[in-house]
């Protein structure tokens, strides 16, 4: 569906607005679709992504200076930290091109610390350069937006990366949302939750606001706050920290 069918959809099936002058805008309700289809994604992980090799951003960013690595990134010998596009929500695989298999994480750093690589942090404060093989052996996906690979490539590369991300670019009245089709009516829920908690009072209903948010959760589950966000990068991968073959 694009977005002017949701914002029929929405006016007319769900916010019961269909006489003029409506309660809400159509860019206003368009919004609140957006915001759903973000809420979405970080709530159930809905974008899988392996191609796209640049965030060019929003209309802001959009140049050369403000793009960002999403899938493809390139490695400097020596360099182990590189800061991607902060649409990322978790690298779940990352394979350097030089090598057979992915590289095992994303890890943390107390299992690097206790079971894996204890000295894997430098004396300087740095991650410490590879051995005489010059391939990484795990790489980690915090804090924040950064890849930090351990060790350190000692020669140059691409690092190609498996992502779940949230969406690159707000959809417009003629464009579609870039999650699923089957999801499209579903973003409904959230966006008629922040439609009756708009703080007016022909608009303002509380209890349908809280209903439509209940509806939300149950069908793409409850927002992660920020902690559990961040161990999310870690955990969700632990079972597949292993040693791997490297590439010659």
């Amino acid at each position: 569906m694009i977005g002017k069918e949701l914002v029929w959809h929405l006016r007319s099936s769900v916010l019961d607005d269909i006489v003029i002058p409506y309660l809400w805008e159509d860019k206003e309700l368009l919004r609140f679709l957006n915001y759903a289809e973000v809420q979405a994604c970080r709530r159930a992980h809905l974008i899988i992504d392996a191609t796209s090799q640049m965030d060019a951003g929003t209309a802001g960013t959009a140049s050369t200076a403000g793009q960002q690595a999403l899938c493809n990134v390139t490695v400097k010998a020596n360099q182990a930290v590189y800061t991607l596009s902060s649409k990322i929500l978790q690298i779940r695989r990352c394979q350097l091109q030089s090598m057979a298999f992915p590289l095992s994480g994303p890890i943390s750093y107390n299992a690097l610390d206790n079971e894996w690589m204890p000295d894997w942090f430098g004396t300087a404060g740095t991650v410490s350069l590879s051995d005489t093989n010059g391939y990484p052996d795990f790489f980690l996906n915090e804090p924040g937006n950064q890849i930090t690979f351990v060790r350190a490539p000692s020669m140059n590369d691409t690092a190609w990366l498996i992502v779940s991300r949230l969406p690159l670019l707000p959809f417009t009245l003629e464009t579609s949302p870039e999650i699923d089709e089957k999801w499209h009516i579903d973003l409904c829920d959230w966006a008629a939750h922040l439609a009756f908690s708009k703080n007016d009072s022909e608009t303002s209903n509380p209890a349908l606001a809280k209903e439509y948010e209940a509806s939300f959760t149950a069908k793409f589950g409850p927002l992660p706050d920020a902690y559990s966000e961040r161990m999310r990068k870690v955990l969700s991968q632990k079972s597949r920290m292993r040693p791997r073959e490297f590439g010659s």
